[in-house]
């Protein structure tokens, strides 16, 4: 799925209200080195011309950036993981020097409810080694 896609379906699950916080927070500076969008290139635009203008100001990864560190500010880190992985899904390549990425944490127990889920944690970094996942049903 290319970014547009993705930021467009993102955009899409808001609520209107929500969306209209969303365009105020891309009038601000939200993240270092990406410059606000003025309120009047966002003033009425739709969902589309919104993702449209995101990538032109910012580019496709900073784009993304943005929108996630915007969903995190409205509380909304549910929509915010969703978008982040489904563009972590679309990388191959290494990450970068820059990147984030964290050494691996000992080993970790995770444990739910009957008819709970336990979403598998998403691995970054691209060292190969062995990993064990064990799932007991008690």
């Amino acid at each position: 799925m290319q970014v547009h896609e993705m930021l467009l379906e993102t955009l899409e699950t808001l609520r209107k209200e929500d969306f209209k916080t969303l365009q105020w927070y891309l009038s601000m500076e939200v993240l270092a080195g990406c410059q606000p969008i003025p309120q009047s290139r966002l003033e009425d635009a739709p969902r589309t011309v919104t993702v449209c203008k995101m990538i032109e100001s910012y580019g496709k990864e900073s784009a993304v950036k943005v929108t996630v560190e915007i969903l995190k500010k409205m509380n909304n880190n549910y929509a915010a993981e969703k978008l982040e992985n489904k563009c972590a899904g679309g990388k191959t390549a290494a990450p970068s020097a820059s990147s984030s990425a964290v050494a691996p944490a000992a080993p970790a127990t995770l444990s739910a409810q009957q008819g709970s889920v336990i979403i598998a944690p998403q691995f970054t970094s691209s060292t190969a080694g062995a990993m064990t996942i064990n799932i007991n049903n008690k």
